[in-house]
C-alpha cells in the first residue's frame, strides 16, 4: 500500500475520494464536498491521504493534528468492494505507527448489526470506547448535534477527554474554507 497527501484542490485523485466519500458517509456526519477541498491549503493541521496500491485507489483518511501528540480521525473509508481484505486494518496499523501520540476517533453508537461490527473492527486493533458522553456538531447546523462514541487507542482520563473534545469542536467542526 501506498499513501498520497493531497495537498491541492485540484489533484486528480479527488474524483475517487469525493464518489467513496459520498458514499460511505451519510450527509449529517460529513461537510459540504467544497468545503472540504478549500480546507486543504488553509488547514494545516488536517490531512487528507489517498490509500492506493498498484492496482489502484482503495480509501482515504482524513486526519487531523489536534494536539501535541493527539490525532483525530475526522473520516475514514475503504471502497466497499474491497472491505474485508484487511486493507482497513493495514491502514490503521500504519497510521497508529506513524502517528506517535495518541488517536482518537468516532463511531455510532452500537444499534445495529453495522455499528456492532465496526466498533468490534476498532477494538480489534486496539482502539477502546471511551467512557465519556460525546455528541458530534452538525457540519451544517451550530445548533444540531448527533450522539456518537469516542474510541482511542488508549483510554483516556475524563478530563482529558473534556479538553480535546472542545478542541476538536473548534478547529475540526468549527473550520472554515472562507
Amino acid at each position: 500500500m501506498q499513501f498520497h497527501r493531497i495537498t491541492k484542490g485540484s489533484d486528480p485523485s479527488l474524483t475517487f475520494i469525493k464518489k467513496l466519500y459520498e458514499d460511505a458517509f451519510p450527509p449529517h456526519e460529513r461537510r459540504d464536498w467544497d468545503s472540504l477541498i478549500k480546507l486543504i491549503p488553509k488547514s494545516p493541521e488536517m490531512h487528507l491521504d489517498l490509500i492506493h496500491t498498484d492496482d489502484g485507489h482503495i480509501g482515504f483518511i482524513i486526519w487531523w493534528e489536534i494536539s501535541t501528540d493527539n490525532y483525530f480521525v475526522e473520516h475514514f473509508a475503504i471502497d466497499a468492494e474491497l472491505r474485508g481484505k484487511n486493507y482497513g486494518a493495514s491502514v490503521l496499523n500504519y497510521y497508529k505507527q506513524l502517528l506517535t501520540g495518541r488517536i482518537l476517533l468516532e463511531v455510532e453508537p452500537p444499534e445495529d448489526e453495522y455499528s456492532i461490527r465496526r466498533i468490534g473492527f476498532y477494538e480489534r486493533l486496539g482502539f477502546k470506547v471511551q467512557d465519556f458522553s460525546y455528541r458530534q456538531p452538525s457540519y451544517a447546523d451550530p445548533l444540531v448535534s448527533y450522539p456518537m462514541l469516542l474510541m482511542g487507542t488508549t483510554v483516556f482520563e475524563e478530563k482529558e477527554l473534556t479538553v480535546l473534545t472542545k478542541i476538536i469542536k473548534t478547529k475540526v467542526y468549527a473550520a472554515k474554507s472562507n
